[in-house]
């Protein structure tokens, strides 16, 4: 009786251990999902929690930072949300302007929400349908971005910088 009882223990260990094995497994992955600014403010009126990465075509620092998250992307279980704002014609009014203007309907939408963004890549940690952060550039020496918050335009010489890693799954 003592056999099959130690028996039963051990196995039902090795279960566990493998759903735990599993479900560890299934948190490592990245996962890149594109959104439009409709779905956006949705999510922002449903009041969820998500990192939103924004970008543009030709963008250099873009490029770079997405091979770095492609070649990277094994050791890290994150959903990202991408939103493309190639076509919401953002521009300065102004020349030296520190934020910008659309008279597209989503660039209107967009800088409503976000009216700091000046810089592509970004990416928000949104909290409760809340932006609060932002991790804006990439240098692609240091696989790093400068960290700045959401009420005023980006200061580079006072901005923090961290990992992209670090800034994704924090």
């Amino acid at each position: 009786m003592k056999k099959i009882k130690k028996k039963l223990i051990v196995c039902l260990t090795a279960v566990f251990l493998c759903m735990g094995l599993s479900a560890c497994a299934s948190d490592h992955t990245y996962k890149q999902i594109d959104i439009t600014m409709d779905e956006l403010e949705q999510k922002l009126e449903d009041q969820e929690s998500f990192k939103l990465l924004i970008e543009r075509d030709n963008c250099p620092f873009c490029e770079q930072l997405n091979e770095y998250i492609q070649e990277t992307k094994a050791d890290h279980g994150v959903t990202v949300y991408r939103l493309d704002v190639t076509d919401f014609d953002f521009k300065r009014e102004n020349e030296g302007d520190t934020t910008l203007v659309s008279e597209n309907e989503n660039g209107k939408k967009f800088l409503e929400e976000f009216p700091y963004f000046l810089y592509t890549p970004t990416i928000y940690t949104i909290t409760d349908g809340v932006p609060e952060q932002a991790a804006i550039g990439y240098n692609g020496e240091e696989q790093s971005m400068s960290l700045w918050d959401v009420d005023s335009t980006i200061d580079w010489d006072k901005a923090d910088t961290i990992g992209v890693w670090e800034y994704l799954e924090e």
